[in-house]
């Protein structure tokens, strides 16, 4: 009897440490560390390495990646909190709601694709930081995107493709009856 009574002992208390193993699990698990409002935060000063630039053009349907790189110039950690672009062509790698120390630094890069612009593009990427005089800090970075000098296509041959495009597969025929149907049974008067 006492030998049936240690096993359900034993049973009872592996059962309970398993128990509080999950809680535990579960209650550290819950818990996120999140940085402090942005009204609240201490405010801190961001210097920012060449926050406007003029980039050398480059052809369309490149890509081009730009690495901004700045420090905390306070005594408060700086907290990123968000970074936005004024276009959606650019992609955003940013320390998400980590603080940088006093005289530490960090980088927002940014990856743009070329493929729906041509000519002058200007960018401009607002960054929102507990930061002393304003929480929003704009960096700008402006280039030119051309077309490949071997061949540019003139408003023809594009206006051509694209009704091509268009009516594929609508009707048979050549692309000077296309754009109209005929019926197949021939009406005579």
């Amino acid at each position: 009897m006492k030998l049936h009574l240690i096993k359900k002992k034993s049973k009872f208390t592996v059962m309970k440490n398993l128990f509080i193993f999950i809680l535990i699990i579960l209650t550290t698990g819950s818990c996120t560390i999140t940085p402090p409002d942005i009204n609240t935060a201490r405010k801190t000063k961001m210097e920012i390495v060449d926050p406007e630039r003029h980039y050398y053009p480059i052809l369309r349907g490149s890509e081009l990646s730009v690495a901004y790189k700045f420090y905390n110039r306070g005594n408060e950690p700086l907290i990123i909190y968000d970074v936005q672009t004024s276009c959606g062509c650019i992609k955003i790698d940013f320390p998400r709601n980590s603080s940088i120390g006093k005289d530490d630094f960090s980088f927002i890069t940014l990856d743009y694709d070329s493929s729906k612009n041509i000519g002058l593009v200007e960018f401009y990427i607002t960054i929102v930081a507990n930061t002393e005089k304003n929480v929003f800090t704009t960096i700008k970075f402006d280039l030119n995107v051309v077309n490949s000098p071997h061949y540019t296509k003139d408003y023809e041959e594009i206006y051509m493709q694209k009704r091509k495009e268009n009516l594929a597969g609508e009707v048979d025929g050549d692309l000077t009856e296309q754009g109209y149907y005929v019926d197949d049974e021939r009406t005579v008067r």
